[in-house]
């Protein structure tokens, strides 16, 4: 792409439209930024890349901004009836997502991509951290924090690109091809931007529209939704399942097989420090890739051994008189929930749940918290939801304040083998700034629990 020639328009101004903003500058273009919100943040990123001439527009959205632009680059969290996207496709302007443009800038076509509801970013780690042991050039981006885009000029033909992709980014791409594509599951989520679960579920498929005969896909076959649309995928596909034999990959006896040519052990997952339902169908992936890539045994399981499991999603954190504590805040939906309590024994779990609503049905969980859970604390704005869509389950419910209420109060119901677990099923934006803010006031508020304890 000639970029000297292009007026282009960045939608957002958060990490991922500044990344963009800089880049697209810097390479030449023409560019301007518009961006809804306007706080004491955005003024002075927008005072920064005016310094550099790039114009900026906060607080509004202006049918003037939009008018001259060849291309619009919309940032993941501007939603589709946003107006300059609305303009600029009325208009028949392209309209292009970061992965997008990052992708036909890009001097490397060696990108692992990974998507799916729950798993991306543990899975999109564990890639990264399985490239780091073989030695191969790699970055890892995307979704996970860093923008693809922004770390272009660190990019040879030669390295190997990891990238968590969102169902938000994947709106908008045209081009977009990774050598591996990883779909870890399709479950509910986002139903406040998308008008059903097929149109949400449809967006993440979209990261094999582009794939051929020389491309991979890494699929969940227990997930009926993924498995069902694989026949419409044309890249060469490997299955991974939780279910001995079922799938060309699966988990038995503590081990990842493989079914063809002959059944045979590719790992041994003893030692591994993931544990969870969730977290086994992420190693089942990433032991899926390393087969593609042709990475040997000892260094796939030195790597699954080595890896800590990231914060925020199933951490241990403390053992107070035998009971445990685990932070999963970043579980923000009702699969992550259920991933979570499969995990731990009938009757073990005191459960907080509980944040903004995101427009689905808490009720599938009922068999599962009857089994698992024997009290329930909930807060946040959807506390009331969640209490009358699990009312069938019988479970004991106490609505508290804040989050460390829930810990005060779970630790007062709790006695030795029991475990007080953060599974939110929600986001976190009625209360916290994210659900990283919101692990960690758990994680606090725990460690102050055991400093009394111990006095």
């Amino acid at each position: 792409m000639d970029l000297r020639t292009k007026q282009i328009l960045v939608v957002g101004l958060g990490e991922t439209g500044w990344a963009t903003a800089r880049y697209l500058k810097k390479s030449g273009a023409c560019v301007r930024v518009t961006e809804q919100a306007n706080t004491p943040q955005l003024q002075e990123k927008a005072r920064r890349l005016k310094e550099q001439g790039i114009e900026v527009e906060l607080g509004q959205h202006t049918e003037g901004f939009v008018r001259d632009s060849d291309l619009v680059v919309t940032s993941p969290g501007v939603p589709p009836e946003s107006l300059p996207l609305k303009l600029a496709l009325a208009a028949g302007k392209p309209v292009w997502s970061e992965v997008e443009i990052a992708w036909r800038l890009s001097p490397t076509r060696k990108v692992i991509a990974v998507t799916g509801t729950n798993g991306k970013t543990t899975t999109t780690s564990l890639l990264g951290f399985l490239l780091k042991q073989c030695r191969w050039p790699h970055l890892i981006c995307g979704n996970i924090g860093n923008p693809f885009i922004g770390e272009l000029d660190k990019l040879t033909a030669d390295t190997w690109v990891v990238l968590e992709v969102s169902s938000f980014q994947l709106e908008y791409i045209e081009q977009f091809k990774p050598l591996v594509g990883v779909l870890l599951n399709i479950t509910p989520d986002h139903l406040d931007r998308y008008p059903s679960f097929e149109e949400y579920a449809l967006t993440k498929l979209r990261l094999f529209s582009r794939q051929g005969e020389e491309d991979w896909a890494v699929i969940n076959h227990d997930d009926v939704f993924c498995f069902s649309r694989s026949q419409h995928i044309s890249s060469r596909k490997l299955f991974f399942s939780l279910i001995p034999g079922k799938a060309d990959l699966w988990y038995e006896r503590e081990s990842i097989w493989l079914k063809q040519p002959v059944k045979q052990e590719v790992c041994s997952l003893r030692g591994a420090n993931l544990f969870g339902t969730g977290n086994l169908q992420n190693m089942l992936a990433v032991a899926g890739v390393s087969l593609i890539l042709r990475i040997g045994r000892g260094v796939l399981e030195k790597t699954l051994q080595d890896f800590r499991p990231l914060a925020h999603r199933m951490e241990k954190v403390a053992d107070i008189n035998g009971v445990s504590f685990v932070n999963d805040s970043k579980s923000t939906n009702v699969d992550s929930v259920r991933k979570a309590l499969e995990t731990f024994a009938p009757g073990s779990v005191i459960l907080i749940m509980g944040g903004k609503d995101k427009g689905f049905s808490f009720a599938e969980l009922c068999p599962l918290v009857k089994e698992k859970v024997s009290y329930l604390l909930l807060l946040g704005e959807t506390a009331k939801k969640i209490a009358a869509d699990l009312e069938a389950s019988g479970v004991r419910v106490e609505f508290v304040s804040s989050l460390s209420e829930a810990v005060q109060k779970g630790y007062q119901q709790a006695r030795p083998g029991k475990t007080v677990l953060l599974s939110p099923g929600c986001s976190s934006f009625d209360m916290f700034t994210n659900y990283k803010e919101r692990g960690d006031v758990f994680k606090k508020t725990v460690q102050a629990l055991l400093s009394a304890v111990r006095g």
